[in-house]
């Protein structure tokens, strides 16, 4: 009976609790339905949790009290904003849909080797050797363009390379066009078999990255049972980075010394290499100079182009310029504007193996704008020719064999026999030439003449006086600009050509545009006839007439004909030598003006003539 009770007592409450709660969700399914709704901030509220409680629901728009706080400009306020924002938002949407619109207008350029076989003649007069099957030629009616597949019925894909070098071969066809990718195996030489004979002149437009590589391309013009050796020009821009390409094939062809300097027949008509050769001894320590000038590590030793002496701020700018541009492309790391005292200061860091990488430098210059691009390149360029020029004078400079050119070059006497080899018989001449090197003032004249009469030259072409005086002179110069580098050219009265160039902003610090011809003409004949009888440093010179720097007639002393047997003795003999230039073995050539008879042999200076011929006197004697 307990059990039976117990039961019905918990039935009794479970029944309770389930009827309670039935009551309470109908009551609270009641209040949410009488939730009062704020509608500026969305929010809902009971009528009784509101001060003051809300005992009627109102029927129209409610706010809450905190809402009501806020007053009405700010309300207005956020209105105008969202407004605002609304018109920006539309604004922008219009900006991009013109933007669309003109991309959607713009004409993809042409491909550029189908526009230079369409300049050339179109592919009925242009053979081209290269990887594509296809090619976009101009329609029928001359509107627009077509694709045209390179292989016919008659010629497969694999063969058509082939099928175009015969053409050409043949002469049916004057113009090929080669690629790396179609050229493997390709012969294009003005070979004595085929019927175009025609000397041919290799362009080449773009140079590849890997200097044997454009060997390789070089040699496809150039080969044995050839009737002319081809012509080459190498096309590139006159922004500083792309002299890397020229640098790189340059380093390569100058290995090849048979080719360009192993031999008198060589001659001194060859380009030199050596001037797009950046990737070299003197190139990689002036790129070190340039760097640690730039971080201002040391002082430049050139003025950067574009600036002036007389306004630092100039140079500042352009360090400013350069440090910036060298973070950039990666060259400068951990760059930082330092706090504390040094405020403004630049910080930042060039690692080792970036300090002489010469091929990274002009890689890297390719990424900035041209203007700072090429004056990096000039001030490059400015302190290797400085570099250049200080290691000549000291004698330090290795250039090969070096080509001695004057306006004048004279055989002085008959040669000397310096020595007998007792076993092949064969004898060591010691030849002896005067040199002028000097350019009369006529010659100067027909030279600007000649440039203005062709329309070559340019406003700043002319004669121009040093600022400043050395030993109490002012010196003269005649400049023009030159086409392909777009530096200046510098004739002196007393050594002719310069070798080195000179940019506008370096010609304009040094030196000032005469007005008056006349001045010019008396200040250059008296300075050629000066420099006929002493060097640039004057009567006092402490070499008196050994120093032959600014003279305009020099003797050069030759031993030529067998060297190798004495090579040892005339090193020995120029090692007694107090100048340090005149220790140093330079292998030279010269050829006479009158006869164009060429001599290649050891120079000897004029000061240790004497050492030399009496250890060679006293060799012989031995070997008698």
């Amino acid at each position: 009976m307990k059990v039976i009770w117990s039961l019905k007592l918990t039935l009794l409450t479970i029944l309770m609790i389930l009827m309670m709660s039935s009551r309470y969700v109908r009551y609270a399914v009641g209040k949410m339905k009488k939730l009062l709704h704020c509608s500026e901030c969305d929010k809902l509220f009971h009528p009784d949790c509101v001060v003051p409680p809300v005992i009627d629901l109102p029927s129209e728009a409610w706010i809450c009290f905190s809402c009501k706080e806020k007053t009405e400009e700010y309300i207005q306020a956020r209105r105008l904003y969202i407004a605002e924002l609304q018109k920006r938002y539309e604004a922008a949407l219009e900006r991009k849909s013109k933007i669309i619109e003109i991309i959607r207008s713009l004409n993809l350029p042409n491909n550029p080797l189908d526009d230079i076989v369409d300049q050339l003649g179109g592919p009925e007069k242009v053979a081209e050797m290269t990887g594509r099957r296809g090619m976009l030629v101009r329609a029928s009616n001359g509107k627009g363009v077509t694709y045209q597949a390179r292989n016919t019925k008659d010629i497969t894909m694999e063969m058509v390379n082939m099928h175009e070098k015969q053409l050409f071969m043949d002469g049916k066809k004057l113009v090929a066009i080669i690629s790396e990718a179609g050229s493997a195996g390709v012969s294009l030489q003005a070979d004595r078999r085929a019927v175009n004979q025609k000397r041919r002149v290799h362009l080449t437009l773009e140079l590849p990255w890997s200097a044997d590589r454009a060997i390789q391309q070089f040699g496809r013009t150039h080969r044995s049972n050839q009737t002319s050796a081809p012509e080459y020009r190498l096309l590139f821009t006159n922004l500083g980075g792309e002299r890397r390409f020229a640098s790189i094939v340059a380093k390569r062809l100058e290995t090849l010394g048979a080719l360009t300097q192993g031999d008198r027949r060589a001659g001194p008509s060859g380009p030199s290499l050596s001037a797009y050769n950046y990737d070299s001894n003197f190139g990689k320590k002036s790129l070190m100079v340039m760097y640690r000038g730039i971080m201002e590590q040391e002082k430049l030793p050139v003025l950067p182009p574009g600036c002036s002496i007389d306004e630092p701020e100039t140079v500042k700018e352009f360090l400013t310029k350069a440090r910036a541009a060298l973070v950039a492309v990666g060259i400068v790391r951990d760059s930082v504007l330092a706090n504390g005292k040094d405020v403004g200061r630049f910080s930042g860091r060039i690692i080792d193996s970036d300090m002489h990488d010469v091929g990274r430098f002009l890689n890297r210059l390719l990424g900035l704008p041209p203007d700072i691009q090429n004056r990096l390149f000039e001030l490059f360029t400015s302190i290797l020719d400085v570099l250049v020029h200080n290691a000549r004078i000291e004698g330090s400079f290795d250039s090969g064999i070096v080509d001695m050119k004057a306006n004048s070059v004279e055989l002085l006497s008959t040669p000397k026999t310096v020595h007998v080899d007792q076993m092949s018989g064969a004898s060591t001449m010691l030849f002896t030439f005067t040199l002028d090197r000097g350019v009369t003032w006529e010659s100067a004249s027909s030279m600007l003449e000649g440039k203005r009469r062709d329309g070559l030259g340019s406003a700043n072409d002319g004669f121009f006086e040093s600022k400043r005086e050395w030993l109490g002179r002012r010196h003269f110069i005649l400049a023009f600009e030159s086409a392909a580098s777009g530096l200046f050219k510098i004739v002196r009265p007393a050594v002719g050509e310069s070798i080195r160039e000179m940019s506008l902003s370096e010609l304009k610090t040094k030196y000032r545009k005469l007005s008056s011809l006349e001045k010019a003409r008396t200040g250059w004949e008296d300075e050629y006839e000066v420099s006929s009888k002493q060097c640039m440093h004057g009567p006092k010179c402490k070499l008196g007439e050994y120093c032959t720097v600014g003279r305009r007639i020099q003797e050069v002393n030759v031993v030529g004909g067998l060297i190798l047997p004495i090579w040892g003795t005339i090193e020995k003999a120029l090692s007694k030598q107090a100048r340090h230039s005149h220790k140093r073995i330079r292998v030279i050539r010269i050829e006479t003006t009158t006869d164009n008879q060429r001599i290649v042999g050891l120079s000897i200076p004029n000061a240790a003539v004497e050492t030399v011929l009496q250890d060679l006197a006293w060799v012989q004697e031995i070997d008698d």
